[in-house]
């Protein structure tokens, strides 16, 4: 028997998992990196 591999390569969450699964067996961040800025947003750090 041969099980399907899924890949799920979305902007923020990679999974992956066999087709026929209730869940991904591997959930992991795809972004890689670091911010260009810091405490840009409104109320941060506060």
């Amino acid at each position: 028997e041969v099980a399907a591999l899924v890949i799920d390569n979305g902007s923020g969450m990679c999974k992956a998992g066999f087709a026929g699964d209730d869940a991904p067996r591997a959930v992991f961040a795809s972004i890689v990196g670091r911010p260009r800025h810091y405490g840009i947003m409104i109320g941060m750090g506060q």
